[in-house]
């Protein structure tokens, strides 16, 4: 997800797009190839497999160029490397170092996303008259062709504000909202309620002003410029690239989006999801691997495929949180870079220095267009039941600088809502653990202040005989209360109180039990 090239003046791509090939020509999947130059000879694959599938999506990277179509390489040189042979990725593919501004490439693409039955391209998208910008026309004209819709994945370039948020969007829909292959969707949030057709923007970094990490954002930086976004005529939807679900109402973003989750156990896998409070879009993000060595990522970065096997992990477990997905992301349908591509890679390529690039292993080229298909298959074919769920308030109250309270077992939460919180509080959310947080500053708590926060969510899988056992954590600093409340009718009715203000080691943590019967009782779910 980094970008080193600098901006071309394009050929005009409306011109390329009109003198595509007819669509009726035989299918012929493009030989392996280290040249640059015979893609422009590959025949337009027929419109050809399964109806495409509108609720699941793949990241597509319009970034590639190569001297026949742009005059000279990009992407594939990044970042010492000597294209056409020698590229910046572990993979080759297996249509050679092509041109994403090749009228063949991207028709080829858009016949591989059709077989694999995958509905809609998420564009990466790097600001007005940008190389990736130029290359729009043409992809949206041959989407359209093959029943492919685009939506648009603004990146985190140089200068990204708030602001510029809202002149991408507006751009975004007047130069391509009219296009039939222009993504849209009915869904509904608690901030864009409206149910007409709306644009769907995945906003990478979000947590940063302008280039990742040049400048922090926290989530009420973008909260103006959200609402400006929904009161646009078309509206919008805006997901958010965080897994803080308290980013939903403090940046009234639509929902979240992962992009990559490398190792699910270590990193919480999509545990994430149950952060999201009501009306609000839960976007799993898939890999197949991720390997990016040749770019000199880190190694702890490096996941293996496994012949398949870890692609089918990360949809099973995206699939398996208990809560139904409004969509599912696959990344990425061509990030050569980082190795995260479902796209065919060439078979026995080397770069002509000794080193050869990896494969699917045990799966041949397309392999992952039809583990895609199967998945998409089995994620539409799935009965999501409503779990039984009980509505509860929770109410903490500290004089501590910190406090957490998290379930250690007994059962889950979900659709988290912050009822209310102190205005001195520095922090009163979710932390990147999945635990309530209320924090004050060191003074106040040096000084006995208080702090309070309160929150509606609803607990599934409680047990009448079981116990909830929920862990309270705290500063060495004063004293926290938790009062737990069930909902009989629409009146929150206090169940149980607890307060902890031992020291014992670490976090200072303190496990206290609800027996689950009395959270059932009068709840009402």
């Amino acid at each position: 997800m980094t970008k080193k090239m600098s901006l071309l003046l394009m050929l005009s791509i409306f011109i390329a797009a009109c003198n595509l090939p007819s669509a009726t020509m035989i299918n012929s999947r493009a030989t392996p190839s280290i040249t640059a130059t015979e893609t422009s000879s590959v025949p337009l694959p027929p419109v050809a497999g399964p109806d495409p599938s509108y609720k699941v999506a793949a990241f597509y990277y319009p970034w590639y160029g190569n001297p026949k179509f742009d005059g000279q390489w990009i992407h594939w040189e990044e970042t010492h490397f000597n294209p056409p042979q020698d590229i910046s990725s572990d993979y080759y593919p297996e249509m050679g170092a092509y041109s994403s501004h090749d009228p063949a490439v991207v028709a080829q693409h858009m016949a591989w996303l059709r077989e694999a039955g995958i509905g809609v391209i998420i564009v990466s998208w790097w600001g007005p008259g940008t190389y990736e910008d130029s290359g729009l026309p043409l992809i949206l004209q041959t989407a359209d062709h093959y029943g492919i819709k685009v939506a648009f994945h603004i990146e985190p370039y140089d200068g990204r504000t708030a602001d510029s948020l809202i002149s991408d969007i507006k751009y975004i829909y007047q130069r391509y909202g009219s296009s039939p292959a222009f993504f849209r969707s009915t869904s509904t949030t608690h901030y864009s309620p409206g149910r007409q057709p709306k644009g769907m923007f995945f906003v990478w970094c979000i947590e940063s002003i302008g280039t990742c990490g040049a400048q922090s954002a926290q989530a009420d930086y973008w909260q103006k410029a959200m609402d400006e976004i929904h009161a646009l005529p078309d509206s919008a939807l805006v997901i958010a690239n965080t897994l803080q679900g308290s980013w939903i109402d403090g940046g009234h973003f639509d929902g979240l989006y992962n992009y990559a989750t490398l190792h699910l156990e270590q990193e919480g896998g999509f545990n994430w999801t149950r952060s999201l409070p009501p009306d609000s879009l839960y976007i799993p993000s898939v890999i197949p691997g991720f390997s990016a060595k040749r770019v000199g990522d880190p190694a702890d970065t490096f996941v293996p495929r496994d012949d398949g096997a870890t692609f089918n992990d990360q949809w099973a477990a995206a699939l398996g949180t208990g809560i139904q997905p409004d969509m599912v992301t696959i990344t990425s349908f061509n990030e050569w870079h980082e190795g995260t591509m479902i796209e065919p890679p060439a078979l026995g390529a080397n770069d002509g220095k000794g080193y050869s690039y990896a494969d699917f292993g045990k799966l041949p080229p397309d392999g992952y267009l039809t583990l895609s298909h199967q998945w998409i298959q089995k994620y539409l074919n799935t009965t999501w039941p409503t779990p039984t769920t009980y509505r509860v308030r929770i109410q903490i109250d500290t004089t501590s600088d910190w406090t957490t309270l998290a379930i250690v077992s007994g059962g889950g939460w979900m659709r988290p809502h912050m009822v209310e919180a102190s205005p001195t509080a520095t922090q009163a959310g979710i932390d990147d653990q999945g635990r309530l947080a209320l924090l004050q500053s060191l003074d106040d708590a040096n000084g006995g202040k208080q702090v309070e926060m309160s929150w509606d969510l609803l607990l599934t899988s409680l047990d009448p005989s079981g116990n909830l056992i929920l862990e309270i954590d705290r500063g060495d600093l004063g004293s926290t209360q938790v009062t737990i409340y069930n909902y009989a009718g629409n009146s929150p009715v206090q169940v149980k109180t607890f307060n902890w203000h031992g020291i014992t080691s670490g976090r200072n943590p303190d496990h206290v039990v609800v027996p689950d019967s009395l959270l059932i009782s009068a709840s009402n779910p």
